[in-house]
């Protein structure tokens, strides 16, 4: 088998894993460089996905406050007590998505 291109990974891979199958010796050093890359693009997508979800939250409790607002629970008694509440988690989620200072 003719040696492929590592820049075609899928081929390259499908041959070193024929290689391995013969017992011939496989290119380590690609296959390591290969697993890095991919555990970089998980790692890439998976804080995509927090981000958004992040600002999906954020719209949510927004939504929430709003409509809360609209049906008149600033007037009641407890209105200001339970929109201090709000206030309070919001700034809390704020600084820990903001994380740690170093």
């Amino acid at each position: 088998m003719p040696d492929v291109d590592p820049s075609d990974r899928k081929a390259y891979l499908e041959e070193q894993i024929q290689r391995q199958k013969r017992g011939e010796p496989v290119d380590v050093e690609w296959a390591a460089e290969e697993l890095q890359r991919i555990r970089r693009e998980q790692l890439a997508r998976m804080q995509a996905s927090q981000r958004n979800l992040r600002w999906l939250v954020l719209g949510s409790a927004i939504l929430m406050i709003v409509l809360w607002a609209r049906n008149g629970a600033v007037l009641d008694k407890g209105g200001y007590v339970a929109l201090g509440l709000i206030v309070i988690g919001l700034f809390a989620a704020l600084a820990l998505r903001r994380g740690p200072r170093a």
